[in-house]
Order: C-alpha cells, then sequence, then structure tokens
C-alpha cells in the first residue's frame, strides 16, 4: 500500500472514530460491548501503526544511501 493511501486511511479511520464519539455519547452510553468494541478497534489500530512503524527498512536503506554518498564525496580529491 503506498505512504499517501496509508495516511488517508488513517486520517479516514480518525474521522470515523471521531463520528463515532456523537453516537456513543446519545444512544450507546451504557452499552459495554460498544466500549468492548471500541477498545479492540483502538488496539488493532495501535498494533498495526506501531508494525508499521518499527518496520525501518526504507529508513535503513536512505540512511546507507546517504552515507555511499558523503563516502564518495570524502574520496574525491
Amino acid at each position: 500500500m503506498s505512504r499517501t493511501r496509508k495516511v488517508w486511511l488513517h486520517r479516514g479511520l480518525a474521522l470515523f472514530f471521531t463520528a463515532l464519539a456523537v453516537p456513543a455519547v446519545i444512544w450507546w452510553s451504557d452499552s459495554v460491548l460498544f466500549v468492548i468494541l471500541l477498545s479492540l478497534a483502538t488496539q488493532i489500530s495501535t498494533e498495526a501503526d506501531a508494525s508499521e512503524a518499527a518496520d525501518d527498512r526504507t529508513l535503513g536503506d536512505q540512511l546507507d544511501r546517504i552515507e555511499r554518498a558523503l563516502a564518495e564525496l570524502a574520496d574525491r580529491p
């Protein structure tokens, strides 16, 4: 999935959960099931985001390229 799609996916989910705040306060304030489902959705989203953040291959590749470029500049007379 492209970086732009991921950003919009997370923004969409944030808007969705924000929109759920209104019915949560009005209609589902006493619903234990709603609280459980919202908690599970939050945990899943958090773990998915954490797994993406832990995957630093892209950053590692970029740093390797920078180091090679700097080494090439240092080798020039």
